[in-house]
């Protein structure tokens, strides 16, 4: 590749994302609430549904990572919720429209998930990760 720029942006949580889990926890709720199951086995099953978005509010809400960069060598670079920087390398990324999901693992092994929507990151920052990711993949050939 010639002279990429790097890429970099602040990562936040998606309002969007926290928004969807909420619904999906209300809607295990009421389904389990018009089940025909007994009183207890709908009150057990109600408290996982809330149990398991809690848990998945809880990591969206509170990202590891703050601030996220993709240097032109290929590498990234995460700064954490601490300020510590970590190196990490792009494992998968999935794109569908507007949203872009990134795989990356750190040089200490810790698995780390950025997912970026049209509510956290600005269209032109996933404009450029969605041109570079297409060819870091192959299917844009370099210039």
């Amino acid at each position: 590749m010639k002279s990429v720029p790097a890429i970099a942006f602040e990562y936040r949580p998606s309002r969007w994302l926290l928004a969807a889990v909420v619904a999906v926890a209300m809607l295990a709720m009421a389904s389990v609430e018009l089940s025909g199951l007994p009183t207890w086995a709908k009150s057990g099953l109600v408290v996982f549904a809330v149990t398991c978005a809690g848990i998945a509010l809880g990591r969206f809400w509170r990202p590891l990572v703050r601030r996220a960069a993709w240097n032109a060598a290929g590498h990234w670079r995460l700064i954490d919720a601490d300020g510590r920087e970590h190196v990490a390398e792009l494992v998968r990324s999935v794109v569908r429209g507007a949203w872009i999901v990134l795989n990356l693992r750190r040089s200490d092994g810790k698995r780390i998930a950025l997912i970026l929507g049209p509510d956290n990151c600005d269209a032109d920052t996933r404009r450029r990760l969605r041109v570079r990711l297409a060819r870091v993949q192959g299917d844009i050939p370099d210039a």
